[in-house]
């Protein structure tokens, strides 16, 4: 025992350094916001764009994103499903974590050999080569490296961690044959998939990887994890090891390298900006001062405020953070149900992945080509009505029931109209991002590094900002963004495999045979995503669902921005409702004290409310498609 503590204790000075290379890896996306924000005023204002900004922007992310790996794993920030892991007792949930990160160890041995293997071709021959631009791939290779190794030290410090804390609760012998025997058994079993040494229909494949990935969400692994492990064991099953290795060489580096995904990172750093700024705050003390008197007002204060905060952030987590630190403590004073406190924060945070900026949208247009910015514009309409329909939830839920939602205090008009200004931020971000990307003044990407940088400057300029504020907003920002791209990865590479095994084709020519009109397609996709949703994460389902099922709906006819709107907000809508949403989640970590049933009980009603606009927009398509239409 004391030999492990010691190995352990010298693994965690892998974490301290991790620390230091996220604050490296962070100061490399504040360079990327300026050098972007620079680039696009030199090119509007001056004709004089910035050389080799596309290409600059690439190779930072990929320093950036791989020295804040590790960092993420040694803060334990990687997303996983839970909703089974958490409900078990406690020497069953340590078998389960010790098998993921096993799991985990066997993906990144993978990937850190791999990598290396690479360093002799690509230090005599690739380069990143443009008619301009010309440098060698080697450094930012070493990089990735040194990042996953470093992930990999962490995922053996933890394991052996977990062997520690098995020996502390007595494990008895058959815990321990668990404990070793099931992550050998299957890798064994892995080997043996890979080989093959069985012939199984490429179509097969395609449904049995889904299987696996779910299985291994449910057992807690990391959700990054999982679809790393997966898709380099069914790629080598049907392309072989040669084909699989490259894959994990190739597409690590040119997901982190795509100048379009950047735009994830901008938008990323603008919630971070504007949750630090306090912007969120401001407008929730704004709609305070309107509705605030009125019976359930505090809850409607609350959704008219993540309704402001969603046009400049795009994220439900950092209006739930935000608004769960504002309008909780006032719902207390006045004595609110601790149902209507949690439906009325958590339901206003689900609108921030609807109305635009939106990364799911961004995630949605990078993956299916459809444009950013007709989805950006299509979610306000219906960001706006859900928003509406919580409004009449909360309203009606206080006159049937008076004592659970009592009126504050009535404001006076002064203070009423000088609560407007609250909106000015929201205002000139809104106006500036929205409006230059939809006319073509600038791309979503450079849109993205616009907003974040604005939002920088309004905080400075308002003196939200001091330095220990900044460097929490860059460092949170790192681990997100690292996290997220992780996902990313593994999601391009299972992408990759489902394409080759044709899966979009063969759903079609199923639904095709059945003879099912496009509008029971939607219904039955819309029904699938919102069940998986209700107990898993959402990011899977954007980034492994919609690249297969997309194609289908535009196969048959149906509007793509009609399609996605949809989409997104049912998969968000697994974001609200339980056992397993992650808003629910976030407010049960801020408000300790209120049972997790009353959380769901109170989420509840804010669920079917989403689900009546989904409705309503699946009804009336044009709720979706008039607003681009018009602007064209």
């Amino acid at each position: 025992m004391d030999g492990l503590n010691k190995v352990i204790r010298i693994l965690d000075k892998v974490g301290i350094f991790s620390r230091w290379t996220n604050v490296i890896g962070v100061s490399g996306f504040f360079i990327m916001i300026c050098l972007s924000f620079v680039d696009v005023i030199m090119r509007y204002v001056f004709n004089s764009p910035i050389r080799y900004v596309s290409e600059l922007v690439e190779v930072m992310m990929i320093t950036s994103i791989f020295l804040a790996i590790a960092h993420t794993q040694n803060v334990k920030a990687h997303v996983s499903v839970d909703v089974i892991t958490s409900k078990l007792a406690e020497k069953p949930r340590l078998i389960l974590e010790f098998i993921t990160i096993v799991l985990g160890l066997g993906i990144f041995t993978i990937i850190v050999w791999q990598i290396i293997d690479e360093f002799p071709f690509i230090l005599e021959y690739n380069v990143i080569h443009t008619q301009s631009f010309r440098v060698s791939k080697f450094p930012f290779m070493v990089i990735i490296a040194l990042g996953s190794a470093c992930l990999w030290l962490l995922l053996l410090r933890d394991g052996l961690a977990k062997v520690v804390e098995a020996v502390k609760l007595g494990m008895k012998r058959y815990h321990w044959l668990l404990m070793f025997g099931l992550p050998l058994a299957l890798l064994v079993i892995a080997w043996l998939w890979a080989i093959p040494l069985w012939q199984i229909g490429l179509t097969a494949a395609g449904f049995i990887c889904i299987i696996v990935c779910l299985i291994l969400f449910l057992m807690g692994m990391p959700i990054s994890f999982a679809l790393l492990f997966v898709s380099v064991l069914f790629i080598w099953s049907i392309r072989g090891p040669d084909i699989a290795f490259d894959v994990v060489a190739t597409d690590i580096y040119r997901t982190t390298g795509t100048y379009s995904f950047s735009a994830v990172n901008f938008f990323v750093l603008v919630g971070f900006f504007c949750l630090y700024a306090g912007f969120g705050t401001d407008l929730y003390y704004a709609a305070y001062r309107w509705f605030g008197h009125l019976r359930g007002g505090l809850g409607i204060a609350t959704v008219g405020a993540c309704t402001g905060f969603a046009a400049i952030v795009g994220d439900s987590l950092s209006a739930a953070a935000t608004m769960g630190a504002v309008a909780l403590p006032e719902m207390n004073k006045y004595k609110y149900d601790q149902r209507l406190s949690a439906g009325s924060i958590c339901g206003g945070s689900f609108l921030g992945p609807i109305i635009p900026p939106s990364v799911t949208f961004i995630f949605y247009g990078l993956f299916t080509g459809v444009s950013i910015g007709d989805l950006f514009v299509a979610g306000i309409i219906p960001g706006v009505l859900t928003a509406a329909i919580f409004g009449i939830i909360i309203t009606v839920w206080c006159r049937r029931n008076r004592q659970i939602g009592p009126p504050g205090e009535k404001s006076a008009w002064k203070p009423r109209i000088i609560s407007l200004k609250a909106g000015g931020p929201v205002l000139i971000l809104f106006v500036l991002v929205i409006g230059g990307i939809y006319m073509g003044v600038f791309t979503p990407t450079e849109g993205g590094s616009i907003g974040a940088m604005i939002s920088f400057l309004l905080g400075l300029g308002m003196l939200r900002f001091t330095w220990r504020s900044f460097a929490n907003t860059m460092l949170d920002a790192g681990k997100v963004i690292s996290m997220i791209f992780l996902i990313v990865i593994g999601a391009v590479m299972f992408t990759k495999f489902a394409a080759w095994c044709n899966m979009s084709d063969t759903i079609e020519r199923f639904f095709t045979m059945l003879g099912l009109s496009p509008m029971v397609y939607v219904v039955i996709v819309l029904i699938i995503f919102f069940v998986l949703g209700a107990v898993m994460d959402i990011m899977p389902l954007l980034l492994i669902g919609v690249p297969i099922l997309h194609p289908i709906a535009v196969s048959m006819g149906i509007d793509p921005i009609w399609f996605a709107v949809l989409v997104v907000l049912v998969i968000n809508l697994g974001a609200l409702t339980p056992p397993v949403g992650l808003i629910l989640f976030v407010y049960k970590g801020m408000a300790k004290d209120v049972p997790m049933d009353a959380v769901y009980r109170g989420a509840l009603p804010f669920v079917l409310g989403a689900v009546i606009a989904v409705a309503i927009v699946f009804s009336i398509p044009s709720l979706a498609t008039w607003l681009p239409e018009v602007l064209k």
